[in-house]
């Protein structure tokens, strides 16, 4: 296994983390449960870290990079849609929460889009039947 494949996943599954807590902390806070009905933002805040898990195992069991790379978008949108609150905001704290979700996460798929690993994960060896 390539450096670059083991630190894609391991990055990955360490980038699951924040966006796990805040899915946590959205849940906590009522977010599926509202008067109007739930919030569908919240249904992808709880979806974007299992996806992006499983992105991050698939690549090390040489499956795909692609599913790692994909599940990146969700969080993404999501991190650029409170950067983008906070510059509307008069009173914007500092950017550093959203950018740390985001930061490793993007550092997994940059990694995962390497010719290196991209290489390792299609050179696998095909079953059999």
């Amino acid at each position: 296994m390539p450096g670059l494949a083991l630190a894609a996943g391991i990055v990955g599954i360490v980038g699951v983390l924040p966006p796990a807590f805040v899915a946590v902390l959205a849940v906590a806070l009522g977010g599926l449960v509202a008067d109007t009905g739930p919030d569908p933002w919240t249904y992808l805040l709880v979806v974007a870290p299992i996806v992006q898990l499983w992105g991050a195992l698939w690549l090390l069991s040489r499956r795909g990079w692609l599913l790692l790379v994909l599940s990146v978008l969700p969080v993404a949108v999501l991190t650029g849609a409170v950067i983008w609150a906070a510059a509307q905001a008069e009173e914007s704290g500092g950017l550093g929460w959203p950018l740390l979700l985001l930061a490793a996460p993007v550092v997994a798929a940059g990694l995962a889009l390497t010719p290196r690993v991209r290489r390792w994960v299609a050179g696998r060896p095909r079953s059999r039947r």
